[in-house]
């Protein structure tokens, strides 16, 4: 980069998932990162654009990280309010502030937080409550859950519980928190707190974790799955 002529932005994005299939840019398909990189290009940008993490397809963001490579004639709040004319009411930007010039969002992030929910019964039906969680026919054990979520605790192998690792870095990763608690709706809510999330990993905690807790697993799939077995 010509530390000269163009500067680094790192900005934090919001966004609903819903619409999108995931943040990666895809052929014919319509994704985050292909919004954002849209809109740049209208006001001259024309530049990669790189995340903190990648986020499946529906999967909304509170806070994601992104880093933008700019001509030094744009202002950060400048950047920030015309980005935000133009990008659809999905997407919104809530700051946009100068970084340091060799700042790599994905490769300098040192942990990811995620938030998923489960709606029980026939109150989680509603339209209202499908953009943001789960509806599950009957609600899990609670205690059953937390066991589960206690299990994973610490470094493992997640290649069974998820699609697919990066060839860089492999499939091993740390998980610092996993909580379960039940929200003010009577929801139950997973926070996990990692160093990264693999492919579809997130989905398929909480399945597996779902599965042990309507006894439709042994709680000790998942010490299998976390060592490699089938």
């Amino acid at each position: 980069m010509n530390h000269a002529t163009k500067a680094r932005y790192r900005a934090t994005v919001h966004y609903d998932g819903s619409g999108f299939s995931g943040w990666q840019v895809q052929p014919e398909e319509r994704t985050v990162q292909g919004e954002l990189e849209a809109r740049l290009r209208r006001l001259g940008i024309d530049e990669r654009v790189n995340a903190a993490g990648r986020t499946d397809a529906g999967v909304h963001a509170t806070g994601q990280e992104i880093g933008i490579i700019s001509p030094r004639t744009w202002e950060s709040a400048e950047l920030r309010r015309a980005l935000n004319s133009t990008l659809p009411a999905d997407i919104w930007i809530e700051v946009v502030e100068e970084a340091d010039p060799d700042l790599h969002r994905r490769f300098q992030a040192t942990g990811r937080r995620s938030e998923s929910s489960l709606a029980p019964g026939l109150a989680g039906r509603s339209p209202h409550r499908r953009r943001g969680a789960w509806n599950v026919e009957s609600r899990p054990d609670d205690s059953a859950l937390r066991e589960a979520a206690r299990r994973i605790l610490g470094e493992g192998d997640f290649a069974r519980l998820s699609k697919a690792g990066q060839p860089e870095l492999g499939t091993r990763c740390v998980i610092e928190k996993a909580q379960w608690t039940a929200t003010r709706l009577g929801d139950c809510r997973l926070t996990l707190v990692a160093d990264r999330f693999l492919h579809r990993m997130v989905r398929y905690l909480v399945a597996t974790m779902v599965e042990i807790a309507t006894d439709r697993r042994h709680p000790d799939d998942l010490i299998g799955l976390l060592r490699g077995d089938d």
